[in-house]
């Protein structure tokens, strides 16, 4: 971990980060990762909860926040629980009697998401994270000390994140639009959906993202949501 610890301070952009950890697991057999930050205090299945996924086969995401899916998952409170590293297959057979989780399952099996892994994520202040790895074969199939390597990378990435987003923590006033387009923007939506949604133009959107970025003092998406989370902006 101190290796990566390394890596990741020479980096201020949380996005760059988690391509980073992304690069490193995908030449190890990933196919997709997932980065959940959380409130402190509340659960990884908060509706507040922000979700930075790369990788996923199409609508994944959007089902998993739009859908609901997200709120029932069962598998943040098992990893916790049991933590800090827990295979999907696992998790399934822990809650197969549970039928609200069944059927968790059941439509991360349609989506084709079937090898992934779980890990909890602890950082500073009790600013603990979340992760979750998809793998092209089964967990149990890869290299051995593979799975507690990549927990390494995470934990590492999770608390360089946590630092990023400390900084500078006093209130911040934002207008009402600016509290639109974040919001929005913590839902994973593009500049051209923001501006959509909003019936602004695409540029109007970079403008208010440009200034986001100032008042937070941040360099990227990532940073901007999880900081508006710590300071209660981000409402749904």
């Amino acid at each position: 971990m101190q290796e990566f610890a390394a890596d990741f301070e020479k980096i201020d952009d949380c996005e760059k980060i988690l391509a980073y950890v992304y690069a490193f697991a995908a030449e190890r057999g990933a196919t997709a990762l997932s980065y959940h930050y959380f409130p402190r205090f509340e659960s990884p299945n908060s509706e507040r909860t922000f979700v930075h996924g790369v990788g996923f086969s199409e609508g994944v995401l959007e089902a998993f926040v739009e859908e609901g899916l997200m709120k029932i998952d069962p598998v943040p409170a098992l990893v916790f629980a049991n933590p800090p590293v827990l295979s999907w297959n696992r998790a399934a057979a822990m809650t197969a009697d549970d039928p609200v989780a069944v059927r968790y399952f059941e439509r991360m099996r349609e989506f084709g998401e079937l090898n992934g892994v779980s890990f909890s994520l602890y950082g500073p202040q009790s600013r603990d994270g979340y992760a979750a790895i998809v793998f092209e074969r089964p967990p149990k199939e890869m290299p051995e000390g593979l799975i507690t390597l990549l927990h390494g990378v995470l934990q590492a990435a999770h608390v360089k994140i946590s630092q990023i987003t400390a900084q500078s923590e006093e209130a911040v006033d934002l207008s009402e639009r600016e509290l639109e387009v974040l919001h929005w923007m913590s839902m994973g939506k593009s500049a051209a959906n923001i501006a959509a949604i909003l019936s602004i133009s695409p540029d109007t959107v970079k403008t208010y993202v440009k200034r986001l970025y100032e008042k937070l003092d941040v360099g990227d998406k990532v940073a901007a949501t999880v900081k508006g989370l710590r300071l209660g902006l981000i409402h749904f």
